[in-house]
């Protein structure tokens, strides 16, 4: 008997995120059910297929409420209005730039999305072992059947075994098929119904992104610390720690989509990747969020950098420094072989929301990190606004 699916797999229904005027809508559900989550709340929907008549069930929610103190102000909601750009203002001393983590990074109408792709890494993570064995036995077997078929002696002194031997291969390749196959709908199916206007948006995104990988060096800011200019005899008012990072177009194994998204790794493990509705923060597979890409706001800000370490040849030299330096700039003739240092003309990228995400970036090409900057505004102003 062949071997088949086992009746514990079930593939995941999907999930669909339509954008119109009213808003961006997430419904997840195959067939005639369906919940949805929305500009309008949550609501189950019924359809009987091949009639057309279909019935929606709001889901109301209770919200908590948090006291207010006797006298204190109301506070309103606030406009999901996109942010334009503004200067990035300059982080307090010793702070880290960090985001969240992943328990409460995701933005709450998008947690039954990220309910199904944990139920997806689950099933993954029981069938990627038995897929691993599966995939091992099947080529040892190919193998030793190909040497018999190859050679003369045992194919014809031990028939009934090469014949057996011809159906236990087959039988381990189509096991290693099917465990293929299953593996492939554990996978998160996305639909995303992007109208005109909005897909050529995010395809002048992505090729923003495109080129900025293009730039000689892309730095992940980790923290900042303010100098001591009068002790350290410095002229920059910030000490900033970085490590080289890179950009590209990509996707990721929890979604099952043909887009190649933004993707921009992070030095303190894991990855952004920008998708039309949400930014998918992917630390491993185990620990990742979803972040409503209107929630996100995109600082840029054009900075002076001394450079100390190797020179980008694509970044714009805007003056020197001295690596001992008066209060006026000049140098300070009490230190021995004092030298200068070049100021760079870099791109800075800050990615932020209320609900943590904190990551931040140096590109030493500002042309094209300010083209990413501007491509990034313009898709997320294009989209459509959340309730007030």
């Amino acid at each position: 008997m062949g071997w088949r699916f086992r009746k514990s797999f079930s593939p995941l229904p999907g999930v669909r995120l339509n954008f119109s005027p009213r808003g961006i809508s997430t419904s997840v559900g195959a067939g005639p059910f369906r919940f949805s989550v929305g500009s309008q709340g949550a609501a189950v929907t019924t359809r009987i297929p091949g009639t057309g008549i279909s019935y929606r069930q709001p889901i109301n929610f209770p919200k908590p409420t948090t006291p207010q103190p006797p006298g204190a102000t109301p506070r309103l909601p606030r406009p999901n209005v996109p942010q334009p750009h503004v200067a990035q203002p300059v982080p307090p001393a010793g702070s880290e730039i960090q985001s969240a983590s992943t328990a409460t990074l995701t933005t709450e109408g998008l947690e039954p999305v990220k309910e199904l792709l944990t139920k997806a890494q689950e099933e993954r993570g029981r069938l990627l072992p038995e897929l691993q064995a599966a995939q091992a036995e099947a080529t040892i077997l190919k193998n030793k059947h190909q040497r018999w078929s190859n050679g003369w002696l045992f194919r014809r002194v031990f028939k009934g075994r090469f014949l057996q031997l011809g159906e236990i291969a087959t039988e381990a390749a189509d096991k290693q098929a099917e465990l293929e196959e299953q593996e492939r709908l554990s996978r998160l199916a996305t639909e995303f119904d992007l109208p005109a206007n909005l897909k050529d948006r995010f395809g002048r995104l992505c090729d923003a992104v495109a080129a900025l990988a293009g730039s000689q060096r892309i730095w992940d800011t980790i923290s900042s610390v303010a100098t001591d200019r009068y002790r350290e005899r410095a002229t920059a008012s910030q000490s900033i720690q970085r490590q080289p990072v890179n950009v590209s177009l990509g996707t990721c194994d929890l979604i099952q989509s043909s887009l190649k998204v933004p993707r921009l790794m992070n030095a303190n493990g894991g990855e952004l990747l920008l998708y039309p509705a949400f930014v998918l923060y992917f630390v491993s597979q185990q620990a990742f969020a979803l972040v409503d890409i209107r929630d996100v706001t995109l600082n840029y800000n054009p900075v002076s950098f001394i450079e100390e370490e190797s020179i980008p040849n694509d970044a714009e030299l805007v003056g020197h420094s001295w690596k001992k330096a008066n209060k006026d700039g000049s140098p300070d003739r009490r230190f021995a072989n004092n030298y200068q240092i070049p100021i760079l003309k870099y791109g800075d990228i800050r990615l932020s929301s209320e609900s943590g995400l904190n990551e931040a970036y140096m590109i030493s090409n500002e042309t094209l990190a300010r083209a990413f900057g501007e491509a990034f505004t313009n898709f997320q102003r294009a989209l459509p606004a959340g309730p007030a």
